[in-house]
């Protein structure tokens, strides 16, 4: 089948061989639950198919498309089988660790995650970490010290697509403990980039208040840990929740003023493109390897590479290769907010954010085609309403809720926030490399609108509804989104284009939800 002598699939194959991974990770994790025969069962009917595609078809084409199920199944298994093969489950009794982050109080409680967990039956499985906490309100240990510990450990069960699978899961958290007695046990240091993260918390909680060092943390590194929890949720009311996320607003942001800095030191472009990939990818490092962090690094790589060498760029073919990346070394972040989220967000840019635009454009011109103020309005709320209706589905689905106000935020308060991130980068860095965190002195101040604006828009009563939305419920959602994107905005021409598209990802959604249900 050809569309004016182009073949379907030579439309975007990058795209195909990502649905089709991601395909094959969910089917693996459908059968979670099942015996290991049903395992090897379907390994053996994609095997099949692999080789039926290659001596029948003799195509390639279909041949990396069934190859790519196989990549997803056989990644996503391996992960559960280490799930399943977890010896200890549950301990109680004295262990030792490696205190992994630095320690937080609240309300004479001390919080903190563990690491390198020794029990007498021996290492806790892939170095999984632990988030614990105790009532204090001093200890004598801190970030990297081993300490022995008495207490007992649960290893969280596995639950598909629920808050505790997307939170912890992916960023290896995979037990809790309870602790009634923790001691010193010898003096220890982090290995980098964890060392340097503590190393910023440090300098931002000795030097600011608890609110400004917890949102600075969370604006620079990704990390919430800390934030209180009736602040998080008036970030949240206000839609602002994403610029706690290091995501590609913040990649963006950071390389555009490493390109700037560069260009103003004239250095060649290509040089400069290596340079600010380098130090994005070091940047995504420091942020713990975040699934947004990560896909705003690869999608920003694939734009800076494009741009230096002169190639044209094709954005949903770079959006799916950093899922391909992603999920073939982290199967389990299918099911991670972060991953979800930013990934929704970015879809929703390419799929709806134009025809929103010329839209308000359109409105404004009407009014006076001299307004510049007026389109920028426009464009703001065009990209504001395809990120969140994208994201619509995962947001209703993983926390009940959902922003109204969303583009007044985005409007009004963003550009500020983003302006302060990269204040907040330049003093951050000047403190560790001075090792005197005065630079940083001044957040507290820089922070306050932010901190006065989500307070009142926390307090209005209508700035979330809240929604009742189950699995089925958000898939069906997505499937809507997909087929309006495909045609709803397209001319004859592009809906020509688009109809195989859309009939892939209708059979492979209805396919979804057979195996996820």
């Amino acid at each position: 089948m050809t569309i004016k002598g182009k073949r379907i699939f030579n439309y975007r194959p990058i795209v195909f061989f990502a649905v089709a991974l991601i395909f094959g990770i969910l089917v693996a994790e459908a059968l979670y639950t099942q015996s290991v025969w049903w395992y090897l069962a379907l390994f053996i009917v994609i095997i099949g198919s692999n080789i039926a595609v290659v001596a029948v078809k003799k195509s390639r084409r279909f041949f990396y498309i069934s190859l790519a199920v196989l990549v997803g199944f056989v990644s996503m298994t391996a992960t559960n089988l280490q799930y399943n093969s977890v010896d200890i489950k549950t301990y109680s009794g004295t262990f030792t660790a490696q205190v992994s982050s630095e320690i937080l109080y609240e309300n004479g409680k001390a919080s903190f995650y563990l690491d390198n967990i020794t029990t007498s039956e021996g290492a806790l499985e892939y170095s999984a970490c632990a988030k614990c906490s105790i009532y204090a309100d001093d200890i004598d240990f801190s970030a990297g010290d081993f300490v022995t510990v008495k207490g007992t450990i649960k290893y969280r069960t596995h639950e598909r697509f629920s808050t505790f699978y997307s939170s912890y899961v992916s960023s290896g958290v995979r037990y809790n403990a309870s602790v009634s007695f923790i001691k010193k046990l010898s003096d220890g240091k982090l290995k980098f980039p964890d060392n340097l993260q503590v190393k910023i918390k440090r300098i931002l909680y000795e030097n600011t208040d608890d609110y400004t060092a917890s949102v600075s943390q969370a604006l620079v590194l990704g990390d919430k840990f800390g934030i209180d929890d009736d602040l998080y949720d008036n970030i949240k009311a206000s839609g602002l929740a994403h610029v706690l996320a290091v995501s590609g607003l913040h990649v963006s942001t950071l390389a555009a003023a490493l390109y700037f800095v560069l260009k103003k030191l004239k250095v060649n472009p290509k040089i400069g493109f290596v340079v600010v990939l380098v130090l994005t990818f070091l940047y995504s490092m420091l942020c713990s390897f975040t699934a947004s962090s990560l896909r705003a690094v690869v999608m920003s790589g694939v734009s800076m590479f494009a741009s230096s060498f002169g190639r044209k760029r094709d954005d949903l073919s770079s959006l799916s290769l950093a899922a391909i990346l992603i999920l073939i070394f982290r199967p389990c972040a299918i099911a991670d907010i972060g991953f979800l989220l930013s990934f929704a967000s970015v879809a929703g840019i390419f799929m709806f954010a134009r025809p929103f635009e010329r839209t308000g454009n359109k409105i404004v011109n009407k009014i006076s085609p001299k307004r510049r103020i007026g389109r920028r309005f426009a464009s703001v709320c065009a990209i504001s309403f395809a990120t969140n209706l994208a994201s619509y589905p995962f947001v209703a689905y993983f926390f009940g809720e959902v922003p109204v106000l969303f583009i007044l935020s985005n409007f009004l308060i963003l550009p500020y926030i983003m302006a302060v991130y990269v204040a907040m980068l330049v003093l951050t860095t000047l403190s560790v490399i001075t090792g005197w965190g005065g630079f940083v002195w001044i957040l507290k101040y820089l922070l306050l609108p932010f901190r006065l604006y989500v307070k009142a828009i926390g307090s209005l009563p209508f700035a979330t509804v809240n929604t009742v939305m189950g699995l089925v419920g958000m898939i069906t959602s997505v499937i809507m989104l997909i087929l309006a994107s495909r045609f709803v905005f397209l001319n004859k021409v592009q809906r020509g284009r688009a109809l195989s598209f859309t009939a892939t990802a209708g059979l492979v959604a209805s396919m979804i939800v057979a195996v996820c249900v």
